[in-house]
């Protein structure tokens, strides 16, 4: 199981493991994103904004969500296997596709999905995306039933939720919490010739997440999903960690289409603000404090500079936990956003065009905090 911890300045402790069950499944791997090379037609995967619900009901979440959700039992290639989660997410000429985590069947050589009705399926894995942590298995079956994503963008500190998966390979297992905080930064550690990984925008919820429930959803109240189970903080009690639906919807969607996903991208390494201050740095504003744009990178194409203070991306203001990563990944790589920087006592505007991740230099990195 990788170890993976909150990607921050400060050095805060944490551990935090993949939640999927092994017995035992060896490091987790990155390969490349990839897809199925004849593409499928395209799916339209609808979203809805949350509408008020009257009370909070887990036992209601689980009827409406339930019996979308499957556990994944995974064959490794060499040996071992391991236990996940994962949802169906649509239909399409006489198979349905699910959504998991792309380290849940990384290097499966067999992907059995078991559905709570007793039916059970050797999946195929339509296409991976290791950069978010999403990956998407399709069966030969159009009659499952389907889970509806939920906007998170419209998600609130402190709103009830259900996680719902196969903790310890227990099927259909259920935990109700809240969301504890937004925007979070999460990145493995590498390990064993894995290279490190960075999830930039992910929920924190105090909703019991353990290995096995890696892929499974976390819904709202009216049993919409809002986001994917990934990770879980084996240092502490009450901290796990979710991909956003809307995130999880974008790369589910390409990879169902046979695209490549796209990951926005600035190429900048920057402090957020509680650890600046923690360093000794007092500077007016608020935001994140650039330390240094990497070579060649959107962000030195841009004009940033060491010293510069990002306090908004276009509207958004990055404060009260709003995080840089979060604030672009509504974009597309292509796309350009306003930058609201704090240089030298004066407040500026810096036209930025976002890159793709994927497709950025491995050569530069950032210096150790």
């Amino acid at each position: 199981m990788r170890l993976v911890k909150p990607s921050a300045a400060i050095a805060l402790g944490l551990l935090v493991a993949t939640a999927c069950t092994t017995h035992p499944i060896g490091s987790r791997t990155s390969p490349s994103p990839s897809s199925l090379p004849t593409p499928t037609a395209v799916v339209t995967l609808p979203v809805v904004s949350p509408a008020p619900v009257a009370g909070f009901n887990p036992a209601q979440v689980v009827q409406v969500l339930g019996p979308a959700v499957a556990e994944l039992i995974v064959t490794q290639t060499g040996g071992g296997g391991g236990i996940g989660s994962g949802f169906v997410i649509a239909h399409d000429t006489a198979v349905s596709f699910l959504v998991t985590n792309n380290h849940v069947v990384a290097n499966a050589s067999k992907v059995i999905v078991l559905m709570p009705d007793g039916r059970h399926f050797t999946a195929t894995v339509q296409g991976n995306d290791p950069l978010q942590d999403i990956a998407v298995v399709k069966v030969a079956d159009d009659s499952l039933p389907l889970a509806q994503f939920g906007d998170s963008t419209k998600l609130v500190v402190g709103q009830q939720v259900v996680a719902i998966g196969s903790p310890l390979g227990n099927q259909s297992t259920v935990t109700a919490g809240i969301i504890s905080a937004l925007h979070r930064t999460i990145s493995t550690s590498a390990s064993g010739g894995v290279p490190a990984e960075s999830l930039p925008d992910v929920l924190q919820t105090d909703a019991a997440i353990n290995p096995g429930n890696s892929g499974g959803p976390l819904a709202d109240a009216a049993g919409n999903v809002i986001g994917v189970n990934t990770a879980t903080n084996s240092a502490g009690q009450g901290i796990g960690y979710a991909i956003p639906s809307l995130i999880a919807k974008r790369i589910a969607q390409d990879l169902i289409a046979g695209r490549k996903p796209g990951h926005p991208y600035i190429g900048v390494c920057y402090q957020p603000e509680d650890a600046f201050l923690a360093g000794g740095v007092d500077v007016a504003g608020y935001g994140v404090l650039v330390t240094a744009a990497l070579p060649g990178s959107p962000a030195a194409k841009a004009g940033l500079k060491t010293g510069d203070l990002i306090e908004k991306v276009d509207s958004v203001e990055l404060n009260n936990g709003q995080t840089l990563g979060g604030a672009i990944q509504t974009h597309a790589p292509g796309e350009t956003v306003q930058l609201t920087v704090m240089r030298g006592g004066s407040t500026t505007t810096l036209p930025l065009t976002l890159g793709d991740r994927s497709s950025a230099s491995t050569a530069a990195s950032c210096p150790a905090p």
